[in-house]
This record gives structure tokens, sequence and C-alpha cells, in this order.
């Protein structure tokens, strides 16, 4: 999956968490599955999933516009 990275660059934090949530890990864990990998910029890691979060909320209220 990810090979010894250091997950400090927005964009590779970003396809690591999205990823690893639809492989089904919850996102309180997403901090403890990335730090077995490599160092976590845990600040970003919060802003990376927020904005996902955000984007996936937006979609679904898009869907249900539609339906």
């Amino acid at each position: 999956m990810f090979h010894e990275s250091r997950f400090d660059d927005k964009q590779l934090l970003t396809e690591a968490i999205v990823t690893l949530l639809n492989r089904g890990v919850e996102p309180d864990d997403l901090g403890l599955v990335l730090s077995r990998v490599g160092p976590v910029d845990l600040d970003l890691m919060q802003i990376c999933l927020a904005e996902i979060l955000a984007y996936n909320n937006a979609l679904m209220q898009d869907v249900q516009i539609a339906a």
C-alpha cells in the first residue's frame, strides 16, 4: 500500500486517507494506521480529513436533491 512514507504532504496524505477510508479504516484510527508506516503531520491530517468529509457530505446532499 504505502512504502515508508512521510505524511507531511497534503496530496500524499489526502490520497492515503481516501485509500484507508475506502478500505474500512475508521476516521479515529487514521493517525494510528498511518503512523505505523511513517511520521504523520497530525494537524495536516485533520485538515485533509475535514476537507474529505466535507466533500463527501456535499456529494451526498447533491444526490438527495437529485432524487
